[in-house]
């Protein structure tokens, strides 16, 4: 289920925008919308889920969101949504020790003037930093995948090909 999120919220944000230009735009010169999500993050890595921490070890964090997403759709009809999403802020483990975090992901999503397929690519990051039993957490991956069904919640699609995997990134990034 966490792995299902962490891809749910990038392609629902860039969808609800796509929609929305989609209903605005009907032709003509290209549409470029920008948008700014700030919001406040919890999250939680239950004991016993990331392997990179001790037996018994649970940490929880919230940071500040500050999202970005470029909506640009062409005159053909086609478009791109560009997601930058950095989330930082502070943690504590079960032991109470207190770490800093930071999150980044940079998402492209491409639509083809028919609408279909949508082809994404997902550069994912997830770094925690203290002194605590956590120590230094670093994970992250990029991956490339496309669908021809954005409500479809498989994870991961069929097709989904792992570029690049750092640390146990599918178990141990909780945003």
């Amino acid at each position: 289920m966490l792995t299902f999120r962490k891809f749910l919220v990038p392609v629902v944000l860039g969808l609800i925008f796509l929609i929305g230009v989609s209903a605005v735009y009907g032709g003509g010169p290209p549409l470029n919308i920008h948008e700014t999500v700030r919001e406040t993050v919890t999250w939680t890595i239950p004991a016993g889920q990331c392997p990179s921490l001790p037996a018994g070890l649970s940490v929880s964090g919230t940071g500040e969101r500050h999202a970005v997403i470029n909506t640009k759709e062409n005159s053909d009809g086609s478009s791109q949504i560009i997601i930058n999403d950095v989330v930082k802020g502070t943690a504590v483990d079960s032991n109470g020790d207190t770490y800093r975090f930071i999150y980044t992901n940079h998402s492209i999503q491409s639509v083809p003037a028919g609408g279909l397929p949508i082809q994404f690519e997902m550069n994912d990051s997830f770094v925690l930093n203290g002194r605590g039993a956590a120590g230094n957490l670093a994970v992250g991956f990029v991956i490339r995948w496309s669908t021809t069904d954005p409500n479809d919640p498989t994870w991961p699609p069929p097709n989904v090909e792992i570029v690049n995997l750092r640390g146990e990134a599918f178990l141990c990034d909780p945003i």
